[in-house]
């Protein structure tokens, strides 16, 4: 514990000094020669208290192999999500003097890091609160701090700040500890350098919104935690075949089916997406936190579209759903639809252009839409 608590005052004088004076200086070669220095001190420091031991590890050979293969399958499908999403350019520059550099700037600290990261689990006590003492503490070591404060500026900064960063962040971090207990610090490399490789070797990557983002930071963790876990209890404990049956990642298939599925139908990646209502013009046809179930409508399908029909549209930045309550032509003959709230008493004032029309309401679930309702009233 002695040893750790230098460790810790080490990391902890490093999270200071490069939130308050290092990132705020805008320092030349901070990523290449600086903060690499740093933790290269911190993690000589750490190898000089370990004294060379290491953590006793069983069928450590199985779990690196098991861990490789998860995050294979991990990449495959990671980048098949650009045909759903697209792709985008990756950030970083090409040429080998350039992906050495990055390789050097951030792949070369994960070395340092996991080495330290190992050294404080070696000499801590296998308990809960120095387990979350570990994870706490790498997980902030791994936020930019300098600039924090400006991610809580309003609700929906905040909102999607926790789930991009804060809660992948932290759970990143349990699940590399729990690593560093099953597997050593080379599993927890493993699996960062899987994680972080791929964008400084490949011209594009899937161009993720916000909640993919949050989706793969959490879904991966809890994913890779249920199989190694498996394979760590197959291997280390003494458990008959009844008892190791429930630790068996195939229960799990159908919850991250289910997932998937269901994240699926709420970006929208199905012909059905449903919609919450935040406003109460369709009242009583349906309500505010009611949430309507849009099917998208290819062009032939909205030329279709009749007098009654609830629609889904955009006007200005917005999407309105309101019934069509009559149907007209411009000039040059393309059909207008004129839409109007059940609840107001006048029609609305633009009229709808053909292509401005998203979808047609299927069917209404009450009360759904609720927390969508409060996260966009507080926003």
């Amino acid at each position: 514990m002695k040893k750790n608590l230098i460790i810790y005052g080490l990391l902890i004088g490093y999270l200071l000094l490069n939130t308050f004076v290092l990132l705020p200086m805008n320092l030349n070669y901070y990523n290449e020669i600086i903060n690499p220095c740093l933790w290269m001190m911190i993690c000589g420091v750490s190898a000089f208290l370990s004294n060379g031991a290491s953590l006793r590890i069983k069928g450590e050979r199985d779990k690196i192999q098991s861990l490789i293969i998860v995050m294979i399958i991990y990449v495959i499908c990671y980048f098949l999500l650009g045909l759903v999403f697209g792709f985008e350019k990756t950030p970083y520059a090409k040429d080998v003097l350039s992906i050495l550099r990055n390789l050097w700037s951030f792949v070369g600290i994960v070395f340092f890091q996991e080495f330290i990261r190992e050294t404080v689990v070696r000499n801590e006590k296998k308990n809960i609160l120095n387990y979350l003492i570990i994870v706490v503490l790498f997980t902030f070591l791994q936020l930019n701090l300098s600039n924090f404060a400006s991610n809580f500026s309003d609700v929906k900064t905040t909102f999607i700040y926790a789930s991009t960063t804060l809660i992948p962040g932290f759970l990143e971090s349990a699940i590399l500890t729990y690593l560093v207990y099953i597997g050593g610090f080379k599993a927890s490399i493993i699996y960062r350098l899987f994680v972080m490789v791929p964008p400084f070797i490949v011209p594009i990557i899937p161009s993720l919104d916000w909640f993919g983002i949050a989706m793969m930071g959490i879904v991966l963790p809890m994913g890779v935690y249920i199989y190694l876990n498996y394979i760590h209890v197959k291997r280390s404990e003494q458990l008959s075949r009844k008892e190791r049956r429930k630790y068996n990642p195939v229960v799990y298939v159908p919850v991250f089916v289910f997932i998937g599925l269901l994240a699926g139908f709420v970006v929208g990646l199905f012909k059905y997406q449903p919609i919450a209502v935040v406003s109460g013009s369709m009242s009583p046809t349906f309500n505010r936190g009611d949430a309507a179930v849009i099917r998208k409508l290819t062009t032939q399908e909205k030329d279709k579209l009749k007098v009654g029909d609830v629609i889904q549209f955009v006007s200005g930045t917005k999407f309105v759903i309101h019934r069509i309550y009559d149907i007209s032509n411009d000039e040059y003959g393309n059909k207008l639809f004129i839409t109007k709230g059940d609840h107001n008493n006048a029609p609305d004032v633009g009229k709808v252009h053909l292509e401005e029309v998203k979808g047609k309401v299927s069917f209404i679930i009450p009360l759904i839409g609720y927390p969508s309702v409060w996260l966009s009233g507080a926003i």
